[in-house]
């Protein structure tokens, strides 16, 4: 309160007092005090009589003005000029109260406070929305995804700059739906339509869809969009807002991914008919070579005993003879091509029968190490058989091509994975320049079937070793 009038400050004390509000107040007198107040301590409102001691008014509004303008100001005076009461209102004044006209004083100083309030809270609301549209212009440009807003009764679509990256084509920032159209593929507008109008007449909330765009070079871009409806309290539609994301490089690594499978399972298929074709052969060979000459023998036997009595008792013991050799040899076929019997979880046993068949050849000298039985047992018998046929071709590999004196067969069990190293000092080979035989095509072909890869290190004149790892599922670690 700027008042240099003790019995004026004791009017209005009982003034405000009478109508019952609550408040706390501080009198000045001069300029350099109420300067020093107001950098001291914050006001609600400040009462000012018109003419002080070498101070007035108009000194106040402009002191107030460069302290804190937000400070409501009402003039309480005695009779002044029309003129001069427009005056410091022009200045910044909130209202001016005669003196003899008191009673109007609370009522005024309740309406100044309240509309600073309304107007604080304006300007701080403004300031939120201005800072909210700045880090949402900011987020716009900086993002590689279109985020889009469409006002459904003004039939206005509001794009961010994103936009221009996928259809390469420089837009404003609002847009007819009707010209977003036509970047829509013609294969995918129908559907994107129809969609889009069922998700506005229904009263779901959230629209996501994948759809091609044709950009302005021709080229193709798939996008995916998720929106989000605003309804009013009927339920209407009145807005959708969503982000729209370029997944164009997605769907082609997906589309080579694609390709790549099938070409993995036509090698498959192919090498699996191969195989079929090479085991097919290897029985007719044997069947050809081996029993059909023991049969053969037999029948001859039997025929001479039939013709020459004295020869009778010989013959059928020579053909007795051929057709037990021919049994045997068909028992031994028959079980090279069944499955050897897991269930008793002897592996390694059945790997060290085979190895120990082979070095009784004199052919080759093969070594093998395998883990425990405990190790052994966490994989399963799929597993098993996979390992025992590819031992079996690298080592039949190496028997036909190699020219090796030396193998080494290495089994090896982690937590992960199960690992096959089978090594040879043969010749070795460039495998730059060598396609791969249908032996070891069948191997890789088994080690994929089974999620596993493998790895072939050679090179002339120093022998070769094949690194096959494949993942030990189902199994836990002991």
């Amino acid at each position: 309160m700027l008042e240099d009038s003790a019995l004026d400050v004791s009017v209005i004390i009982k003034t405000l007092s009478a109508s019952s509000a609550s408040f706390e107040y501080t009198i000045v007198a001069s300029g350099q005090e109420y300067s020093n107040k107001l950098e001291q301590q914050d006001f609600d409102i400040i009462l000012s009589d018109y003419q002080l001691p070498e101070f007035d008014a108009v000194k106040a509004l402009h002191i107030r003005n460069q302290k804190n303008s937000s400070i409501p100001f009402i003039l309480v005076s005695g009779a002044v000029s029309d003129e001069v009461a427009i005056n410091v209102l022009k200045e910044g004044a909130t209202d001016y109260i005669l003196k003899d006209r008191l009673q109007r004083l609370p009522f005024a100083i309740e309406k100044a406070i309240r509309k600073q309030q309304l107007k604080s809270d304006k300007q701080s609301l403004e300031q939120s929305l201005s800072e909210l549209t700045e880090r949402f212009q900011l987020a716009a440009k900086t993002s590689f995804d279109v985020i889009w807003d469409y006002d459904i009764q003004k039939d206005i679509v509001y794009c961010s700059g994103a936009i221009e990256k996928i259809i390469g084509v420089s837009v404003k920032e609002n847009l007819q739906l009707q010209f977003l159209k036509t970047f829509i593929h013609p294969d995918d507008l129908f559907a994107i339509e129809k969609s889009f109008i069922q998700i506005i007449t229904s009263t779901e909330n959230r629209w996501r869809k994948i759809f091609r765009l044709i950009r302005n070079d021709g080229s193709i871009a798939w996008v995916n969009t998720n929106a989000m409806i605003l309804r009013s309290r009927n339920e209407t539609a009145i807005r959708i807002v969503g982000v729209m994301h370029d997944i164009t490089e997605v769907r082609k690594l997906q589309h080579e991914l694609i390709e790549r499978d099938i070409q993995n399972q036509r090698q498959i298929a192919s090498i699996t008919l191969q195989a079929q074709e090479k085991e097919r052969m290897e029985i007719g060979r044997e069947l050809h070579d081996n029993v059909n000459q023991l049969l053969a023998t037999a029948k001859i036997m039997i025929d001479t005993a039939r013709n020459i009595p004295e020869m009778h008792d010989l013959c059928l013991a020579k053909s007795q003879e051929s057709i037990m050799d021919a049994i045997t040899e068909l028992r031994n076929l028959a079980h090279s091509m069944m499955p050897p019997p897991f269930e008793k979880n002897d592996f390694e046993t059945i790997l060290y029968d085979f190895v120990y068949k082979v070095n009784l050849t004199g052919r080759i000298n093969v070594k093998i190490s395998v883990p425990s039985k405990e190790k052994l047992g966490v994989i399963n018998n799929q597993i098993k058989l996979a390992l025992y046929r590819i031992i079996q071709e690298q080592v039949s590999n190496i028997l036909k091509h190699a020219k090796a004196k030396n193998t080494s067969v290495v089994v090896e069990v982690s937590e992960s994975y199960c690992t096959l190293i089978i090594s040879d000092d043969g010749v070795g080979f460039n495998p730059q320049r060598n396609v791969k035989g249908i032996g070891l095509k069948n191997i890789e072909s088994r080690s994929r079937l089974l999620g596993g890869t493998m790895d072939i290190i050679t090179s002339p004149g120093n022998g070769c070793t094949i690194k096959i790892c494949i993942p030990a599922k189902n199994a836990v670690y002991v």
